[in-house]
């Protein structure tokens, strides 16, 4: 598994810029499901109806939804979104019900910086993690393509334990 972490990309127009980030791994994102949680966004230009919808459904602070990798990315990509706080957990097959201890968050989450190699859903296989407009945290469990994605993100670092490399 690798963490990576991206600040101040210069392909990226703000720190949390998932537009241009999913692209790189468009055929895996499209391959799993996807638990998102803690999501708040700001809408650049026309509102997102889709992404409005999602906010309302996690107004609850530990509630989250589900939605396919093909619904994700189409949703996000093209849209000028800025996710400003946000969980994005890629999960192969069928999710599981998470209880309200489970549902993965950015906000307050000190394990993000502590503990960077472990995932906030143990069956996750790539999470994306917004942080409060100013970096984005990416994991994957296949190292190999971890590495494959920090060649679009030359910037990008490498985190272990509690700093990153």
């Amino acid at each position: 598994m690798i963490t990576i972490l991206l600040e101040n990309e210069p392909q990226f127009r703000w720190q949390t810029d998932v537009d241009n980030l999913l692209p790189v791994i468009r055929l895996q994102v499209e391959e799993l499901n996807w638990v998102i949680s803690n999501l708040e966004c700001w809408h650049l230009k026309d509102v997102v109806p889709a992404v409005t919808v999602w906010g309302e459904q996690m107004e609850h602070y530990y509630s989250y939804i589900v939605v396919p990798g093909k619904t994700l990315y189409d949703t996000i990509v093209g849209k000028d979104l800025q996710i400003v706080w946000g969980v994005f957990c890629g999960v192969p097959g069928n999710v599981p019900e998470l209880s309200k201890d489970e549902v993965p968050y950015a906000d307050g989450n000190r394990k993000l910086w502590t503990e960077p190699e472990s995932f906030q859903l143990a069956y996750s296989e790539i999470e994306i993690v917004c942080f409060d407009s100013s970096a984005t945290i990416v994991k994957f469990r296949d190292e190999e393509l971890g590495r494959q994605f920090l060649e679009s993100f030359p910037d990008g670092e490498i985190m272990r334990g509690s700093a990153a490399e």
